[in-house]
């Protein structure tokens, strides 16, 4: 098996589908607050199913070493999730309010001490010089599926640092599944994960909303807003503007 073939992902079947099982347990649980019984049940079931039928067609982006790694990951269960709920007859709101509960719950349920060493980690040299170099790779644009960014270095006071993403990998994947409607959503995601975490972030766009790039900021001792609902979001206002034009 070549080291960029599609099959790369099959490789690590097992792990990326119990890493996937903790969040449809969630998915479980939270579902009963929506959904009947036996609509709860085909959605997991179809969940684990969509996931493990993507897996030999994701792009190849550098292996597991790479950072892409984990942002594919994310995007393919996403993608998985979305299918799932469509199979069951959920509209698109429907089902970014899901899994933005679901979201929520699982990084919520994550130990103090997990939570206290991802903010460690969130500002530290290390972290920022991984995604640097990152972001370097990403703009020799070797893979077709990857995302392509920028680091932005910060001043301290407005934000400690940043990355201005130009292509996204998660738009990419979506667009061949025609599943374009749900791609603003799983960005709200970003903000679940670091508000659980404590960690400061803010976004004022995303190319899933109709710009020209995602503008992450990490921010010292900032308290990231809640993603929910999204019109609140500055980057869904820009969506709406956009939209309206």
């Amino acid at each position: 098996m070549s080291e960029d073939s599609h099959d790369y992902y099959i490789r690590y079947k097992n792990e990326i589908m119990d890493q996937f099982e903790k969040m449809v347990l969630v998915a479980a649980e939270v579902g009963q607050n929506h959904l009947s019984e036996e609509t709860l049940s085909n959605l997991t079931r179809r969940s684990r199913e969509e996931l493990e039928a993507l897996l030999p067609s994701l792009p190849y982006l550098g292996g597991k070493k790479s950072l892409s790694w984990a942002l594919m990951l994310q995007s393919a269960q996403t993608l998985a999730f979305y299918k799932a709920c469509k199979s069951v007859g959920m509209e698109v709101r429907e089902f970014a309010q899901l899994m933005y509960e679901v979201g929520e719950a699982y990084y919520d349920s994550l130990s103090g001490i997990k939570k206290r060493m991802f903010r460690w980690m969130a500002f530290s040299g290390h972290m920022k010089q991984g995604w640097k170099r990152w972001a370097a790779e990403t703009q020799r644009r070797q893979y077709p599926g990857d995302w392509v960014g920028e680091f932005v270095e910060g001043d301290g006071k407005s934000f400690d640092w940043g990355l201005n993403l130009v292509e996204c990998g998660w738009l990419k994947l979506i667009g061949e599944h025609h599943a374009e409607e749900a791609a603003p959503y799983a960005c709200l995601g970003d903000f679940i994960r670091m508000r659980a975490l404590g960690v400061g972030f803010m976004r004022t766009q995303t190319r899933a909303c109709g710009s020209p790039m995602c503008d992450f900021r990490f921010v010292r001792g900032y308290q990231t807003p809640r993603g929910w609902p999204p019109e609140n979001l500055e980057e869904f206002k820009t969506r709406s503007q956009a939209e309206q034009d």
